[in-house]
């Protein structure tokens, strides 16, 4: 059980400070993301031909929930892996093939992440693109 003293203790003004720095670093690993990992860029390309999409097609709120679910699912999923290599690659910048081992489970769960997402969007826009047929 949380107690009165320890939520009036989350909004003290050095809790504040520190979750608004947290925010910058947070922005700084998007922009990251955005500028410089290529993967990345490839997800955010598909997510908004994917929204052009939606729009065109009038999909229906569900359905721009699911979809919506599946692009942050893939684009979080991405940024972890990410994550991931440049960990490895920081802490064995020569070949090694535990690490390769690790590269590839993270790679893999992206590869789950973005066929999950593909099901999704099939079962979607199916329907769509048969009645324009």
């Amino acid at each position: 059980m949380v107690s009165i003293k320890e939520i009036s203790s989350m909004f003290n003004l050095k809790t504040i400070k520190e979750r608004i720095k947290s925010l910058d670093y947070a922005w700084k690993g998007l922009t990251y993301l955005f500028l410089k990992e290529d993967s990345f860029k490839f997800q955010l390309l598909f997510s908004f031909i994917f929204i052009l999409a939606g729009f065109y097609f009038k999909i229906t709120d569900s359905e721009w929930f699911a979809q919506l679910g599946v692009m942050a699912l893939v684009l979080s999923i991405e940024g972890i892996n990410s994550a991931v290599e440049q960990l490895a690659d920081y802490i064995q910048p020569n070949y090694d093939e535990k690490i390769g081992k690790i590269k590839d489970i993270a790679a893999g769960a992206v590869m789950v992440a973005g066929i999950f997402a593909f099901v999704v969007l099939l079962i979607i826009y199916i329907p769509y693109l048969l009645a324009i047929i």
